[in-house]
This record gives C-alpha cells, structure tokens and sequence, in this order.
C-alpha cells in the first residue's frame, strides 16, 4: 500500500513539475520521475559532451531551456538579457558549489551572498592596481624562467610568499589540490553521489577528507610562519595600505592584518579564502596559456603578426613595463578571441532564491539556474563568423556586439572573477616572452575536451617550439 502511494506521489510531483505554467522546453530524453538521470549517465565518461549539447540545444531554442534531475529543475540560460537578469537578481551559488563546500566553504567561490558581499569588500584592496603592479616584475622573471625551462607554468601567485614558502604552495599543496579536484569532479557526474548521507559512506569521501587534513596542514603552517614575519618587521596596515611604503600589499598580508587587528577573520576563514584563492587560479590560467600556444601554432599569421608587436614593444629592454603592456593591442586581443573561443570555464551556476520572470518564461525558486557562459560567447548577436577565431574582431568595438553579458570570460554580474585583471597581466606577460624567443607550432583542431570545472585538453597537447634568431 506504502508503495502504491509513493508511486502516486512521485507521479503527481513529476506531473505538476512538467506542466508548470510559463516553463521553458524540456532537453530531449526526459522519462517520468527520474527525468534526464539516464541521459546524463549516458554521458557519465564524457560530462563535456554532454554540457556542450545541453548549451548548444539552449542556443537552438532562444536561449533557455530545462533539465529534470527527479523533481529538481535545472535551468540552462544563454540568452544575454535572461543570463544578466539571473546573474543580477541571484547571489547565491547553484547546488553544484556544495560538492565543494567541505573544503572551501566560506571562500568567495561558495559562500553564500551575505557573506560573499561583506568579504569581498574586504579583500578587494589586495586586487587594486597598485597591487596587481608590483608583480609584474615577477611575472617578468617567471616568464623568462618559463621560456627557458618550458617545463611549467611558474608564476608568482598574489600571496606575497618568500619562494621558500611558496615551495610548498608549487609543489604539494598544488598536488593535492588536483586530487580534490578529480574528486569533485567525479562526484559532479554521479548523481547518486549528491545525496550527503550517501557520499559520507563511500571511499570517495573519506579520501576527500584526509586530502583536506593536509591541506588545512600545510596551509596553516605558511599562515603562521607569514605572521610571524609580519610581527617580526613591524607591519602595520591601514585598508589595506602599509603604513611605512603606502603601498597596497599582497592578499595573505591583508587577510592578516583584518584577522589580528581588525578581527574580520578567523585563521580558519584565511585559510578558505587561500584554498578559494588557489582552485580559482590553479588551472586556469596554465590552461588559458596552453590553450594560447596552441592557437598560435594552429594560425601562423596571428602569431607573426603578435611576435612583431612584441618586437615593436620590447624594442631593447630585458622586460615590460605596465605601459608596455598597455601597448599590446593585438595580443590582448589574441587572447579575448581564445578566451571567447575557448571558454575555460564554459558554465556558473546559481540558485533561484526567488521566481524569476522573464519575458517568456518563469524561472522557478528552489531550481537551479546554469549560465552557460559557453552559449553566450557563440549567441547569434557575434555575427555570421561566430565560431571562427578572428582576434580582428577586437580591434574595432563598433563591430563588436552591444549587449555586454555576451563576453563573459570572468563570469557574470557581481560575482565575477576578483582576479581578472591579474589573470589578464600574468598571460600577456607570459606570452609576450614566449613569442619573443621563441616560434610555437602546434593544432588546436585535433583537441578533445574534457570537463574538470575548467575545460582542458582530453588528449596530449603537443607542441613544438624553435628558438628565434
């Protein structure tokens, strides 16, 4: 009788979900109940495959379209206006971000809106200009070590460590982060997973778990030893500001500073926010990079055109200046056409704290909302030529389109990317010491993709490069 009626139920759920008013159309393969569960299995070894034909089916059908995982809705947006009306209206993360929680949990990737908005304001100063400036003789140095080495991507982070320290962050700490990574990755496509009183019983997560011992381990041990260092030399900050240089400083300093005289954090938020710091960064820039390298190699007439521009900068000096990076013109817009292209970072997901009605459509609250940022930098409005790589497009803003959420590399809205604009430094001053040296060969168009929160090469990446004379 018990099995009669819950069937009944679960009927009626599913039914009343199905024929809500206002409900954008379904993806196809939906089943009654358990929805498109079976079709996302389908695809359980090859997630990006079918990311990519969710996104693409949103494309086709205006723009917004609806998944059933059981009775949760999930909706797929790549409309510009539906994606800034979510992304403005909506701060708080998808149920995605929660696989991730256990680890980070209040970092600015997965906490919630209150605290998000109070904590970013917070750390803001330490991602100002005048900070993002006193790396880039770094970044020179690394850059040149990269050239030399091309054995991997070596660039100082914002932490503002001594390379001692730093050691640890480059190596094991580094390490461990990709292997919590695979792991969320792996729960991500296994919806049976989701369910915490199930994935607390599996091998999955107590493994989870000792990787974020020693990462709270490490961590801590880099937080105290900076401390110490900062009370060593006296360092005093106000805002964010040394009281001695009047320069901003680095994000660990700053974090110190609000926990020990401002009590705005406790050791445990710092760390969240370093571990935040760290996955946000991990791969994406190295796979920016690669992904740059490879599209040079692939079309040797962007690349002569960006190694003559790079010539024309660096004329006889042994690094760049911030004005020689605002001279760069064609090489940021090199990059813009990958990173629109390419999206590293394909989707971002919200949760609908509230009905969202659009136009066509009502989005429902309690659903999760998927912004497919994949969708919008391939939407109509870039023009008949949307697919193909023409960084051209960049040079002339009046041919460019007029609705700005359709160029969103660094995410949507307010909870975008806080280090864009270092990411945007760290790159062109990679490349523009690598094209300098050094002629890439390479082919973009043999690449497979696969999903791991970033899109990255499913296949061995392989490039040749030969030193210029």
């Amino acid at each position: 009788m018990l099995v009669v009626l819950f069937g009944v139920i679960a009927v009626l759920l599913w039914y009343w979900w199905k024929r809500h008013p206002r409900s954008p159309p379904s993806f196809p393969g939906e089943l009654p109940i358990i929805g498109h569960v079976i079709a996302m299995l389908g695809y359980r070894n090859d997630i990006w495959s079918f990311i990519k034909r969710v996104c693409d089916y949103s494309l086709e059908n205006g723009g917004l379209i609806r998944l059933n995982v059981g009775s949760h809705i999930i909706y797929v947006v790549s409309d510009p206006n539906d994606t800034g009306v979510v992304a403005s209206t909506c701060l708080e993360k998808g149920f995605f971000y929660e696989i991730g929680k256990d680890f980070v949990q209040k970092g600015l990737l997965t906490s919630d809106a209150t605290t998000w908005k109070t904590h970013r304001k917070l750390l803001h100063p330490a991602f100002n200009q005048q900070v993002l400036n006193t790396f880039l003789n770094e970044m020179n140095i690394q850059a040149r070590n990269l050239v030399s080495q091309l054995t991997a991507v070596a660039q100082r982070t914002s932490l503002g460590l001594e390379a001692k320290d730093q050691n640890i962050i480059d190596n094991n700490y580094a390490n461990a982060i990709q292997e919590i990574l695979n792991i969320f990755c792996y729960r991500g496509i296994h919806p049976w997973l989701y369910p915490p009183f199930i994935y607390k019983r599996t091998a999955w997560k107590k493994k989870e778990d000792d990787l974020i011992r020693d990462l709270k381990n490490m961590i801590n041990t880099v937080i105290q030893k900076r401390r110490s260092d900062l009370k060593a030399n006296n360092f005093v900050t106000n805002n964010g500001v040394d009281s001695i240089t009047g320069r901003f400083k680095p994000v660990l300093d700053l974090l110190l500073h609000l926990a020990d005289e401002e009590h705005a954090f406790t050791d445990d938020e710092i760390k969240e926010h370093l571990d935040t710091i760290v996955i946000a960064s991990y791969d994406t820039t190295s796979t920016v990079l690669q992904t740059i390298l490879l599209v040079l190699g692939t079309y040797p007439e962007v690349q002569e055109r960006v190694y003559k521009e790079v010539q024309e900068v660096f004329q006889n000096s042994e690094d760049l200046s911030m004005l020689d990076l605002s001279k760069l013109v064609y090489l940021e817009a090199v990059i813009k056409e990958v990173l629109r292209v390419y999206s590293t970072v394909p989707i971002v997901s919200r949760k609908l704290d509230t009905d969202i009605v659009l136009p066509n459509y009502t989005l429902r609250a309690g659903s999760t909302c998927i912004l497919s940022i994949y969708g919008l930098h391939l939407h109509p409005s870039w023009g008949p030529d949307v697919k193909e790589f023409k960084p051209e497009r960049w040079l002339n803003p009046d041919t460019l389109p007029t609705n700005p959420n359709v160029y969103v590399p660094f995410s949507i809205g307010k909870r975008n990317c806080i280090g864009k604009q270092y990411a945007m430094m760290s790159l062109k001053t990679s490349l523009a010491h690598i094209v300098r040296k050094l002629h890439v060969s390479g082919d973009i168009s043999n690449i497979k993709w696969k999903y791991e929160l970033v899109l990255k090469p499913a296949n061995p990446a392989l490039m040749e490069f030969t030193i210029r004379y």
